[in-house]
C-alpha cells in the first residue's frame, strides 16, 4: 500500500522552506510513526508530503468516465471530422497570437 518510490526527494541542495503548524497530538503521532520508519521527523514529512503530492497528480492525470459517456467520447472522436464554417478564417485570423510553450 505505501511506496516510497514516488517520495524521494528532489536531488540537489534543500533551499525552501515550509514550517507548519498542528496540534501536539498530531505531533506526537508524527513523531511516533517516524522513529518507527527509521526516519527524522522532517523527512518523515517531506516523504509524506510527496507522496500525497504523487496520489494528487495521478488523480489530476486520469479521466473516469461511466461506460456510455465513454462510449459517446469514443464514437465522437473516431468519428469523421465535419468542416466547420469560418473555423478557417478564424484560425488564420488567429495566427501568432498564441505561441507554443514547447
Amino acid at each position: 500500500m505505501f511506496s516510497f518510490e514516488n517520495a524521494s526527494p528532489t536531488a540537489g541542495k534543500m533551499e525552501a522552506r515550509k514550517e507548519i503548524r498542528m496540534h501536539r497530538a498530531d505531533e506526537a503521532r508524527i513523531r511516533a510513526a517516524a522513529a518507527a520508519s527509521g526516519l527524522q521527523e522532517a523527512d518523515f514529512i517531506r516523504q509524506a508530503a510527496l507522496m500525497r503530492a504523487a496520489e494528487v497528480e495521478r488523480r489530476m492525470s486520469l479521466s473516469v468516465l461511466p461506460e456510455e459517456a465513454f462510449a459517446a467520447f469514443k464514437a465522437a472522436v473516431e468519428a469523421p471530422g465535419k468542416a466547420v464554417p469560418g473555423l478557417a478564417v478564424a484560425a488564420k485570423a488567429s495566427e501568432g497570437l498564441l505561441k507554443d510553450a514547447g
